[in-house]
């Protein structure tokens, strides 16, 4: 594992569920393959770019008004990065 402890896995399926949203919708949404979100989703592929989770990101957005920025910068930090610019 790299420097940072890769949760991404987690913090998708957190994501997931609080907002009733599916792997499907986000497929639907970003045109990223079904098979590579699920693997995302059971922690069989780790630390997606940052353009693969700002796809990600909007996704929610787009299927759920109640999706705020920390919701989102969850997502980021579970790999190591930050929406904030130091």
């Amino acid at each position: 594992m790299g420097l940072y402890e890769n949760n991404f896995a987690v913090a998708f399926t957190k994501l997931l569920a609080k907002f009733g949203v599916t792997c499907y919708q986000i497929h639907n949404y970003t045109n990223l393959d079904q098979a590579y979100l699920s693997q995302l989703k059971n922690g069989g592929k780790n630390n997606p770019s940052a353009e693969t989770i700002m796809k990600i990101s909007l996704a929610f957005c787009h299927c759920c008004d109640k999706v705020k920025l920390s919701n989102i910068e969850e997502l980021f930090n579970s790999v190591g990065r930050s929406l904030w610019v130091k």
